[in-house]
């Protein structure tokens, strides 16, 4: 089977999740091409697979539209159009059996356009189905016991979706009655006739479950990075921070974590390729590698600090790790309100932590790793990770929808 994979390049969960699943396949013969627009696509040849390039929307856009939450100017129907029909002009050459989604919106209407199948991967919150909503009154300090917010979370989630079906993805819609196709709502652009919920339900509960989707657990990144070079310079019995926080503001961050590494916490710092001034100070205990084979790292650690993106939380938690949580949209912040919730860790938005400064970050770590109940629920939650193979699952879903369909 020939299977073309199609994502928004611009995030590497996005790529890596369409990797490991590609993986699978061709370990079961399988040829598997990766399409898409951004910087991360290359990481796919890294692992052996050709890649072409689509014309996507440009990641200036994604941030800004993501971060201000004006989303409606997220996909200018212009735009759209011209990306189906690269996406046309791709299938066309390749003559793929299955298109397989993950994050790329166009994606799904251009297959049916072509008269593809298409199978998608994406999380919960990112669906018509999620039970929580983005905002949801449950999450506010001392709300969790209050009577009636289920009913208020069926509302809330009844009127995000609307306004996201409305606002955001009108137009993809009209280009899909031009083309005769049915109308999607919502998150369903998102979706393929079968949807692969790289989630677990304790994490992120569905309202519902309808026949063509299924949960298949976290699709984390197993990369083939060298473990750090710091391994060898980690103390036992010293405390270990993983931070994966991008390069905004790094050379500030790494200043300030001089109090942590002075109290015996060892930190080793992703720094995702950012460049390094010469002459920036490192404080002893501060360690610094470019990218991180957390399957190496995070045995050794004690707490994960990060954005809030799905595909790290999971390998923190998989590993009993607690979070600390530094939400830069409200993706991200979904899922930080989650660890919060939950009792794994603690979290703050982008926007809290320019107002009071890096330094309330380093206490808020300081203050997570100091108690233990926090490590504690995080060793007891990963029992849930423990019956997902999730990547061989995909793989054996997508075999028998292609064989036998739903």
């Amino acid at each position: 089977m020939r299977i073309l994979a199609l994502s928004n390049s611009h995030a590497l969960a996005h790529v890596s999740r369409q990797l490991e699943i590609a993986k699978a396949l061709r370990q079961r013969g399988h040829e598997v091409i990766l399409g898409g627009h951004g910087k991360y696509l290359g990481v796919a040849e890294t692992d052996g697979f050709p890649t072409r390039e689509l014309p996507y929307i440009s990641i200036d856009r994604v941030i800004r539209t993501i971060r201000s939450q004006r989303l409606w100017e997220l996909y200018p129907e212009s735009e759209l159009a011209h990306f189906i029909e690269a996406e046309l002009a791709l299938y066309a050459e390749i003559k793929p059996d299955l298109v397989m989604l993950d994050n790329r919106v166009t994606g799904r209407t251009s297959a049916e356009k072509a008269g593809l199948r298409t199978v998608a991967a994406l999380n919960v919150h990112m669906s018509n189905y999620r039970l929580i909503p983005f905002f949801s009154p449950a999450n506010l300090p001392g709300m969790s016991n209050v009577p009636g917010l289920a009913a208020v979370d069926r509302l809330e989630n009844a009127s995000e979706i609307w306004i996201y079906d409305r606002l955001v993805m009108a137009g993809l819609n009209r280009i899909r009655r031009k083309f005769g196709l049915k109308r999607l709502y919502a998150y369903e652009h998102e979706e393929g006739e079968l949807s692969l919920l790289a989630d677990i339900p304790e994490f992120n509960p569905v309202s519902r479950l309808p026949a063509h989707a299924r949960f298949i657990g976290p699709l984390t990144w197993h990369n083939s990075v060298p473990e750090p070079t710091c391994l060898e310079l980690l103390r036992a019995d010293n405390p270990t921070v993983y931070l994966s926080l991008g390069s905004d503001s790094l050379e500030e961050l790494v200043g300030h974590l001089g109090g942590l590494a002075s109290e015996g916490i060892q930190i080793v710092v992703a720094t995702g390729g950012a460049h390094i001034a010469e002459n920036m100070t490192v404080p002893d205990g501060v360690f610094l590698e470019t990218y991180v084979n957390t399957d190496k790292l995070l045995p050794h650690c004690d707490l994960v600090c990060c954005h809030g993106g799905n595909g790290t939380l999971y390998q923190a938690l998989a590993y009993g790790l607690p979070v600390v949580v530094v939400s830069t949209h409200q993706e991200q912040a979904y899922g930080g309100k989650r660890i919060q919730r939950l009792g794994l860790g603690r979290t703050m938005t982008i926007k809290h932590l320019k107002r009071k400064g890096m330094s309330s970050l380093v206490e808020m770590v300081r203050e997570t790793l100091g108690s233990p109940e926090y490590r504690t629920r995080a060793q007891a939650f990963s029992a849930h990770f423990k019956q997902w193979n999730s990547a061989e699952l995909a793989a054996d879903e997508i075999e028998k929808f292609a064989r036998t369909g739903l």
